[in-house]
């Protein structure tokens, strides 16, 4: 894995997260216009899942890379 690849996987998380929770609050307006209950039983998900993407940790590999990066500085 590289540098740039680890740079690339927070980018993707923000986005897929950022797209999800745009699509879940559109849900939820729509949802609550037609049908209050089921439009949150819809949107309530998608919601949920955009704050499993933004608050996503780095991944252990990302991790390693970045500890490596900040030895060599200190060095």
């Amino acid at each position: 894995m590289d540098n740039s690849d680890c740079k690339l996987e927070r980018v993707s998380n923000i986005t897929v997260g950022t797209v999800l929770f745009i699509m879940g609050l559109l849900a939820t307006l729509i949802g609550f216009m037609i049908v209050p209950f089921l439009g949150l039983l819809f949107s309530l998900p998608l919601i949920i899942v955009a704050g499993i993407f933004l608050m996503a940790p780095r991944s252990k590999a990302c991790s390693i890379i970045a500890e490596k990066a900040r030895g060599s500085i200190k060095s």
